[in-house]
């Protein structure tokens, strides 16, 4: 057994593990990942690993680490001062955090859609061709056929093609988280990270979002952060379960939900806390 939570009195059980190793493999892997806020430590030896084009749920109570592990893939959080990390992620082998890393390179490889709808105050295509042109393309056809691309792919080309040239905050809350999910797989990256992406969307919206996901499973290592438990058993093939900062399971999400191997995993799914 771990060592009990500072001040909690809690005794933290080991990870379990019982994830079926995918025919892709893994193309993150996270390696006694250590995170500390100044003198606070955030997360504590995790430890796991991805698997190539399926899709990941986190989950957990609020303040468990979950957006903080979401974040430290694609290293947000070096934005946030006092911050330092031990242990590895790796993607594709190669350590992100270390000496040398083009960050600016490694954050067009990963795509990012946060909890709330944050389209740019421009129009529709700009929105979706920004990163294409922040990375140098300035072919008008090269950015037309990636728009479209991208928009089919979040299932919103037959609701804006006609629409193109307006400005992105006049969409639906959904539209526009879906115009942000476009934007972020434009470029085509390697994985595709979503904090709480259904949060501030209504339930209509919350299935339409749900049923993108689907559709991206197979083209992108999807990461999803959410609260919402039946989301996670709807949309995900691996769950993973937080708990103050540690990983406590992580599995294949039926098993995760139906069959969970420790008693805290347990409580928390039947809704004992959090």
């Amino acid at each position: 057994m771990a060592a009990a939570a500072p001040g909690l009195g809690l005794e933290m059980e080991e990870t379990v593990y019982h994830v079926k190793e995918g025919a892709e493999g893994a193309n993150l892997e996270l390696e006694n990942f250590c995170l500390w806020y100044g003198k606070a430590q955030a997360l504590h030896g995790i430890g796991m690993k991805v698997q190539k084009g399926i899709v990941t749920a986190l989950i957990g109570p609020s303040g468990c680490g979950k957006s903080t592990l979401l974040r430290s893939i694609n290293r947000m959080n070096d934005l946030i001062d006092g911050l330092s990390v031990r242990g590895s992620i790796r993607l594709d082998g190669k350590d992100i955090n270390a000496p040398g890393v083009d960050v600016i390179k490694l954050r067009k490889r990963m795509g990012m859609v946060f909890q709330k709808p944050n389209p740019f105050p421009m129009s529709v295509f700009e929105n979706v061709a920004y990163p294409l042109r922040v990375d140098g393309v300035r072919d008008r056809r090269m950015l037309a056929d990636a728009c479209e691309r991208a928009l089919g792919e979040a299932a919103l080309w037959e609701e804006v093609k006609d629409r193109l040239q307006e400005n992105a905050l006049g969409l639906s809350g959904g539209q526009q988280q879906r115009l942000c999910i476009a934007r972020a797989i434009a470029s085509d990256p390697d994985v595709l990270l979503m904090d709480e992406p259904c949060s501030a969307l209504d339930p209509i919206a919350t299935a339409r979002i749900e049923e993108l996901i689907a559709r991206l499973r197979g083209h992108f290592t999807i990461v999803i952060v959410t609260h919402n438990m039946q989301q996670a058993a709807r949309v995900s093939d691996n769950t993973a379960f937080m708990y103050l900062g540690r990983l406590i399971e992580y599995g294949g999400t039926n098993e995760i939900f139906v069959n969970p191997r420790l008693p805290r995993t347990s409580d928390y799914i039947t809704g004992r806390f959090g």
